[in-house]
């Protein structure tokens, strides 16, 4: 068993980045949707309803985040993050710092919205039960392994690559959807616990190439119809770090399976 890649998504639903090492935090892998675009309404924006989020990319460079769509970039002092402002992602409260009215009308003319950047409160942050988290959806840390996109790939008249599922942590070593029944995983000299798994929506039909959205669903409506769970639609699992500290894509992983019922 092995890593494949570990990827952190600073903007919500923007490109994410591959890197060989990160810090985990109480909140997931740093700088993890740290950042969110707004609408009008105080609303974070996801790709589900704007897949242009999906091409915009993200890197940072010493203390700025720089963003890039279409070949123009728009650079962020990290320190700039200064007006406290409360949102709704999901419709449940959260807490944001705003970005500069420059940055806001750079993505404003890329979304053709009036929209605006915010960067996580860090005095403030989102709850889940008894954890925080940033602008995730729901839990901090999002693992999937290769060998489940393989078996889902057989099924699909057209292979997709990885990356519609948008995860922390990408495996491989177990057998298809073993993942399901792992109750802790160890990476280096960090610890998670899995707390659920990841049910997936039509995000998964969009090409983060592109943007555009399967006409047939896919592979959303195969992997309904092949390997549904519980009466849901999952694929990877969430996990939850007990042990903070910072990983490598060359670290060594155990994991402890669930006990059969």
């Amino acid at each position: 068993m092995k890593i494949d890649s570990l990827h952190i998504y600073p903007l919500k639903s923007a490109k994410g980045i591959a890197v060989q090492t990160t810090e985990v935090e109480n909140i997931g892998f740093k700088y993890d949707r740290y950042f969110a675009i707004l609408n009008s309404e105080k609303e974070v924006l996801t790709a589900r309803e704007f897949p242009t989020l999906l091409k915009i990319k993200t890197q940072f460079k010493e203390d700025n985040l720089v963003l890039e769509y279409g070949g123009k970039r728009k650079s962020i002092d990290l320190n700039d993050f200064l007006n406290p402002i409360e949102v709704a992602i999901f419709k449940e409260p959260a807490s944001g710092k705003e970005a500069p009215v420059s940055v806001n009308n750079w993505l404003s003319s890329i979304l053709e919205i009036d929209c605006s950047l915010i960067k996580i409160n860090t005095d403030n942050l989102r709850q889940t039960g008894h954890n925080a988290i940033s602008f995730c959806d729901l839990h901090p840390i999002h693992l999937i392994t290769q060998e489940s996109v393989n078996a889902l790939n057989k099924k699909l008249a057209t292979a997709i690559e990885i990356d519609r599922f948008r995860a922390n942590i990408v495996i491989s070593g177990l057998k298809p959807f073993e993942e399901n029944t792992i109750a802790k995983i160890t990476i280096g000299q960090c610890e998670f616990v899995s707390v659920l798994k990841t049910e997936r929506c039509t995000l998964i039909t969009i090409d983060p190439k592109t943007g555009e959205k399967d006409k047939k669903q896919e592979p959303l409506r195969t992997l309904a119809k092949e390997f549904r769970t519980d009466k849901k639609v999952e694929m990877g699992i969430y996990l939850i770090p007990t042990k903070l500290g910072t990983i490598h894509a060359t670290d060594p992983i155990t994991v402890e399976m669930k006990m059969k019922e």
